[in-house]
């Protein structure tokens, strides 16, 4: 029989499991009691008194459990997170912690039915219509029989609902995060993107700004034989700092030195590359702007915010870039990082930027 078959292993005696994304996620498979031990990364369905509820295994972990409310193709194409929280969730509600029964739990995670209710989730299939939509800081999602709607679920985007995990399992699955994901994304450029600069042959690729001007996507190019390439070179060290730690088409060979803080003022060391840092900001739905602390004869300072409005939470990474990386092309780079720090509480730690020395302004601007 395929592994992706329906398997039927209602009430087996025992779990075992090589590795969960969360503890709710172990509990609930505990309580269903099914067996997942040796599972290899893929989807696999259950059946659960009569439902189908699908676990989904990568890198010899669980990373989800719920109801088969969505095709894997769905979700392939939608590349969001809010549809494995709509199939745990509506799971956890039907399975909730003894000490935090459904009522509670709705009303403490804000969670609502505004059409429809948990007996209608039972006559949903995958394939479905089905359409979310975000505003005000909360996701809407609807399923559709024809023009009437028959079930709409309203809840909070914040990262720790959507995902499942707490603060402090969200921090630890950061490193092994990064190692796994894949790197090799190139941005497409041409000059009707761009503006001139000052400077013949150097073009900007104007992005946008963060909290104030002094963080923004900005991007750097110059013509060589014919094409466009990113700005890398020693003579024009911001903006080639620029290019170096938001851009996933950058080629230089760098290896961030990282200095993680984590929940409880604990801290980690970890070494990655650093496109495959940009790589997991970027897969995970944030957007990436620099800000420049300072510079000098030996370094270059600063700051990427790694903004995911969908769920509410920044990165930020402070990160020192000496000149030799620049001139070379590769080296090593030292950064202190923090994570999934709430978007209302991210202003109080970059209060320095507003003191910001006016040299920092790029010369490349017109």
């Amino acid at each position: 029989m395929q592994l992706t078959a329906l398997v039927l292993l209602l009430w087996l005696p025992l779990f075992a499991a090589s590795g969960f994304r969360s503890d709710e996620l172990k509990r609930l498979v505990g309580e269903l009691r099914l067996n997942v031990d040796s599972l290899p990364d893929g989807s696999f369905l259950f059946d659960v008194n009569g439902r189908e509820v699908k676990i989904c295994v990568l890198h010899d972990m669980v990373q989800s459990v719920g109801y088969n409310l969505f095709s894997d193709d769905f979700k392939a194409a939608a590349h969001s997170p809010v549809l494995d929280f709509l199939e745990r969730y509506f799971l956890q509600l039907d399975h909730p912690q003894q000490d935090r029964p459904r009522e509670r739990m709705m009303r403490e995670d804000r969670f609502s039915f505004t059409k429809g209710s948990l007996a209608t989730v039972a006559t949903l299939h995958p394939g479905d219509a089905f359409t979310f939509g975000y505003e005000q800081k909360r996701y809407v999602a609807l399923w559709m029989s024809g023009e009437k709607v028959v079930l709409s679920v309203a809840f909070p985007a914040t990262h720790e609902m959507i995902s499942g995990e707490n603060k402090q399992e969200a921090e630890e699955h950061v490193e092994d995060d990064i190692r796994y994901v894949q790197t090799g994304y190139d941005e497409e450029v041409n000059e009707e993107m761009l503006s001139p600069t000052a400077q013949k042959n150097y073009l900007m690729r104007r992005g946008s700004t963060y909290m104030n001007e002094l963080f923004s996507s900005d991007l750097y190019y110059q013509r060589q034989n014919d094409s466009l390439v990113l700005v890398a070179d020693v003579s024009h060290p911001l903006e080639s700092v620029a290019n170096m730690i938001i851009s996933p088409s950058c080629k230089a060979d760098l290896n961030l030195k990282v200095e993680q803080v984590l929940y409880g003022y604990k801290r980690k060391q970890f070494e990655v590359p650093l496109g495959k840092w940009i790589a997991y900001c970027l897969n995970n739905g944030c957007e990436l702007y620099y800000g420049i602390e300072s510079f000098d004869q030996e370094a270059v300072r600063a700051t990427v915010i790694a903004v995911n409005m969908a769920e509410n939470y920044n990165h930020l990474l402070f990160v020192t870039i000496p000149l030799t990386v620049i001139e070379t092309g590769s080296g090593d780079l030292a950064g202190t990082l923090q994570t999934f720090i709430p978007m209302h509480n991210v202003k109080s730690l970059l209060e320095k930027y507003k003191k910001v020395d006016s040299k920092r302004k790029k010369h490349y601007e017109q």
